[in-house]
């Protein structure tokens, strides 16, 4: 299985978080504007990712009919969904510069929980399932 788009994803999802890290240690409150911006801009790209893996890369691991893969995907799949609303969660709180720079501490504990849950999923992802999905194809 050919997953080179999704890890295409991973990198741009992963530079996008490190984008905003690099805009909340020159100051949150001093670039709320750029952080919500970059929020706005990871949202979208994760957007992307997650409509992509639930419309063409999950229905083409099923349609492998490999139990063994079937049962990781699924752990996945199923992984994501809270990841995925507590992702949403952070962007609707944090999508406007002006709560960010009100609230610089709470930024940065709820962007420490979930973007790191983000990021370590994305690690997971690249290390223990697409090489998975690798050999399977």
């Amino acid at each position: 299985m050919d997953i080179s788009r999704f890890m295409d994803h991973h990198v741009d999802i992963l530079r996008s978080i490190k984008e905003m890290r690099e805009h909340s240690r020159a100051g949150v409150a001093e670039h709320a504007g750029e952080i919500s911006r970059a929020i706005m801009k990871l949202r979208s790209k994760v957007s992307l990712h997650l409509a992509t893996e639930n419309k063409v890369m999950y229905p083409a691991i099923y349609a492998l009919q490999d139990p063994e893969i079937a049962k990781l995907a699924r752990g996945f799949q199923d992984e994501m969904e809270g990841l995925a609303q507590a992702f949403d969660g952070f962007c609707r709180r944090w999508r406007q510069a002006r709560a960010v720079a009100e609230n610089p501490e709470g930024f940065r504990n709820d962007a420490n929980t979930v973007l790191k849950a983000l990021h370590q999923r994305i690690q997971r992802e690249n290390t223990r399932f697409y090489p998975r999905l690798t050999e399977a194809a």
